[in-house]
């Protein structure tokens, strides 16, 4: 029934921009199937039903697997082979934007995303064997791109914020580096934050109990309506705000075109610039938080908007808030995903949480 009501769509789609409607029937639906009209069908019939970033990476992964592999099939794709192959070539650097081998970590993400699309494929009958990652080894020490960064290291951030956004504008940014350390919220999740608006994040405070933040499906990774705690700093940030200018968007920065003296010509930028933004006073601060690799070619990465939730995530094991209501406000499926991302712990504070139990 999806399928057909998909396939309504299009076809209406076409006739109304005036497009000729050709009959579909010599079309193949199994491993014979072009590659080409498979990463339609895929598009069109699933990644359209996910989030747009997930989407998006998604179609840039196969695009890199279309390069590397040039499959005429489905079926020529799905090749226990040319996985393997697909793997070699992506651990070899093939067409990597800098030209250099990826990390195991990496390769082990493009593979799956690949992967999962030739899934898809097997349920819905169009390959005869379900298609299968093939082993590939990497590092246990750590899968964090990036680290928790000290308060000491989140003060001087804040200390070069008017130096990358101007004085005008330093404090609406300094307001979202403080927001993204109290709340453990992604940039995205930060930048719909509301007070009042419908399908946004809201934090609620009702009589006879304890503040949550509101979260709607459309803004979780698992498409659930959820309250989760609202921290007690975060909710000290957001009350500083007074009682007749709590409408609309909560975090709001203002344009950097001010810093230049310049008109602003648009309106609330969106996270995807704020997350850019931050970046910048990350690397203004110099705050490393993962070294240069000279065999993948990758740079020093400085402190960016993720990091302060990894910070967050730390400071709340460190205070000692049990694992389950950590991944509760981290919105984690387990504490492995926690622990492993965003908490790895102090094992020297660890070590004497243990030595004060057991003397």
């Amino acid at each position: 029934m999806e399928e057909a009501e998909q396939l309504k769509k299009e076809i209406e789609a076409k006739l109304l921009l005036g497009i000729k409607v050709q009959p579909d029937q010599n079309k193949s639906r199994g491993p014979e199937m072009t590659w080409d009209e498979f990463r339609e069908e895929y598009s069109q019939l699933h990644l359209k039903s996910v989030r747009d970033s997930s989407a998006k990476d998604a179609e840039s992964r196969l695009d890199i697997a279309t390069k590397i592999i040039k499959p005429k099939t489905l079926g020529e794709m799905a090749k226990p082979a040319s996985l393997q192959r697909l793997q070699a070539g992506l651990l070899a650097g093939e067409h990597s934007r800098r030209g250099m081998p990826r990390s195991p970590h990496t390769v082990r993400g493009y593979m799956k995303s690949i992967v999962s699309a030739l899934n898809w494929a097997y349920h819905q009958d169009w390959l005869t064997d379900q298609p299968k990652r093939p082993r590939i080894k990497v590092s246990k020490k750590t899968a964090m791109k990036g680290r928790p960064i000290t308060e000491t290291e989140f003060k001087k951030m804040l200390k070069c914020t008017a130096a990358e956004v101007g004085d005008e504008a330093a404090d609406s940014w300094k307001f979202i580096l403080r927001g993204l350390w109290e709340s453990a919220l992604r940039i995205d999740e930060l930048m719909h934050v509301s007070w009042d608006m419908h399908g946004t994040i809201r934090p609620k405070w009702i009589k006879g109990r304890l503040p949550v933040l509101e979260i709607p499906a459309a803004m979780q990774k698992n498409d659930t309506d959820e309250d989760i705690p609202l921290l007690p700093a975060f909710e000290k940030l957001l009350i500083q705000i007074p009682k007749e200018d709590r409408t609309g968007w909560i975090f709001d920065p203002l344009s950097l075109q001010l810093k230049l003296g310049r008109k602003v010509r648009h309106q609330r930028p969106d996270a995807e610039w704020v997350g850019k933004v931050i970046s910048r006073i990350g690397k203004r601060a110099k705050i490393e938080v993962a070294p240069a690799d000279s065999r993948t070619g990758t740079e020093i990465k400085f402190a960016s908007a993720h990091d302060l939730r990894r910070s967050c995530g730390e400071r709340l094991r460190n205070a000692g808030v049990p694992p389950l209501v950590i991944c509760r406000v981290m919105r984690h499926s387990s504490w492995e995903t926690t622990r492993r991302h965003y908490a790895p712990g102090d094992v020297q504070k660890d070590a004497a949480v243990l030595r004060g139990l057991l003397r």
